[in-house]
């Protein structure tokens, strides 16, 4: 006798019963299929639009950094009492005691 047709009180089944049974065994596990493959597509999406945000954050450091040195250079200019004057004159419009400032209009 085949196990497969035994019910849970060892009575066979009908063939419709069976047929139901296997129906709705396949859409569970069809679904579950379908559930998994999105997962795994959402997934790589997901980690598409990581990789490209880190690529743009990356840039973004190595422009900073850029940025960060310029700053550090010109600092060390500006320490030197010729730093501190050029700075004077170029941003502050001053001028030594001896010295008169002109103004050309563009």
């Amino acid at each position: 006798m085949d196990a497969s047709n035994l019910n849970v009180s060892g009575k066979k089944l009908p063939v419709k019963s069976k047929t139901v049974r296997h129906i709705i065994v396949l859409l569970v596990t069809g679904m579950a299929i379908f559930q998994a493959g999105r997962a795994i597509f959402l997934s790589f999406e997901r980690q598409l639009f990581l990789h490209k945000q880190a690529q743009v954050l990356k840039e973004g450091q190595k422009q900073a950094e850029e940025i960060n040195k310029e700053l550090r250079d010109g600092l060390s200019s500006y320490r030197s009492a010729s730093g501190i004057e050029r700075l004077a004159r170029e941003r502050l419009n001053l001028a030594g005691p001896d010295e008169v400032i002109l103004r050309i209009g563009k």
